[in-house]
């Protein structure tokens, strides 16, 4: 796992090109917000859901997500709560388990009662409590994490900082946060057409997060060739003001 400290400054004013324009999904600015929410979550409910197991192996991901949560990564020594913001089929909570202290309680939610199912089946175990959740609403108090993981959800808001800010409240002073979005270059536009989300450039969500209460404190990349490439997404460790 790689990182960088800083935001690259060839991020700034970056501007998508014609190819991008044309892949990117449309459904979540075309749609109002409540329909939209309802397409997406028969998306995953369905067929695109199913096969998110599949298309893990297929990307890398599945093999890939654990050298996210290592200690030269993202560490999650020490957290006692940890929040699995978006869980899905459980790809994430399966390492958050592993790499977590042992008497660590991990929570996860996810808008898709069937990708729930999904993750209950994959990960039967005592510690990680599953249940459903809109993450513009979330049902838990005030500073209750000590840490937060949330991948490849927050593409799924036209405006994150709701989102963010909801996920800031819930994360203790001090806490930290693993975010995963899809980045705008070619082949975060043809993850958009598949899973109808938008893209962000880096320092357009950098900004957001700053806006949040989350410092930006230093970015994440699965190898070299990922950065280089600029490969598998944003991946960056935030830290709540």
């Amino acid at each position: 796992m790689k990182t960088q400290k800083t935001l690259p400054a060839s991020a700034n004013g970056r501007r998508k090109n014609g190819l991008q324009t044309a892949l990117e999904s449309r459904q979540l600015r075309k749609k109002p917000a409540t329909e939209y929410k309802r397409f997406i979550q028969g998306h995953y409910d369905g067929i695109a859901g199913k096969l998110t197991g599949l298309t893990g192996i297929l990307t890398g991901h599945e093999v890939l997500a654990g050298y996210v949560f290592k200690p030269k990564a993202f560490d999650l020594r020490g957290c006692k709560r940890i929040l699995d913001a978006g869980c899905g089929n459980g790809r994430y909570s399966k390492f958050i388990l592993k790499q977590a202290d042992p008497d660590a309680f991990i929570t996860g939610f996810d808008l898709s009662q069937r990708m729930l199912k999904r993750a209950r089946r994959r990960i039967p175990n005592s510690r990680l409590s599953l249940s459903s959740a809109d993450l513009t609403r979330l049902p838990y108090p005030d500073a209750h994490f000590d840490a937060l993981v949330c991948g490849w959800v927050l593409e799924h808001l036209l405006d994150p900082r709701p989102g963010l800010k909801e996920l800031a409240r819930v994360l203790a002073p001090g806490g930290k946060f693993l975010l995963m979005t899809t980045e705008d270059t070619l082949t975060g536009s043809m993850c958009s057409r598949i899973w109808h989300c938008r893209t962000y450039g880096r320092f357009e969500l950098a900004s957001f997060c700053e806006e949040s209460g989350l410092r930006w404190k230093r970015e994440l990349y699965f190898s070299q060739v990922h950065k280089f490439f600029r490969l598998g997404g944003i991946i960056v460790e935030l830290r709540k003001e």
